[in-house]
């Protein structure tokens, strides 16, 4: 009977230990899944009112759904570099995006795009975690 008191004291403790952990963030090729809300836009360091992106979800099996201010829905598949993170969407459209931080509650990228008229133009997302569930 002592001995099934040990086993049992010894497997609380670990349980405790184990609760107690604190979680690492995600890495990139470990992306944190789920839907976020693009809270802030800057468009070559300056703030943008228009917020080109609303929403953005990241699903497990590789899947990603990309939605606008305008409510227009872009879906496709993404991968993720120690890097980057690219979108492939479903007409082919690719998106490459460096991931900067990102946590399980927060994420940050940044899109460069090279144009010939305007030089290259760089913009950053500011992304936190959506507690609500998102439709589509």
């Amino acid at each position: 009977m002592n001995k099934l008191f040990n086993y049992i004291l010894l497997a609380g403790m670990a349980i405790v230990a184990i609760s107690c952990a604190d979680p690492e963030n995600p890495t990139p090729t470990q992306m944190s899944y789920g839907s976020w809300d693009v809270k802030q836009v800057f468009v070559n360091d300056q703030v943008n009112p228009s917020d080109v992106l609303d929403r953005f979800t990241l699903e497990k099996d590789g899947n990603f759904v990309l939605v606008d201010v305008n409510e227009f829905v872009t879906v496709g598949t993404w991968a993720a570099t120690d890097a980057a993170l690219t979108l492939t969407a479903s007409d082919a459209t690719v998106t490459d995006f460096a991931i900067i931080s990102q946590s399980f509650s927060s994420m940050h990228l940044v899109q460069t795009i090279p144009t010939a008229n305007a030089g290259t133009i760089e913009i950053r997302y500011l992304m936190n975690k959506s507690t609500s569930p998102t439709y589509y």
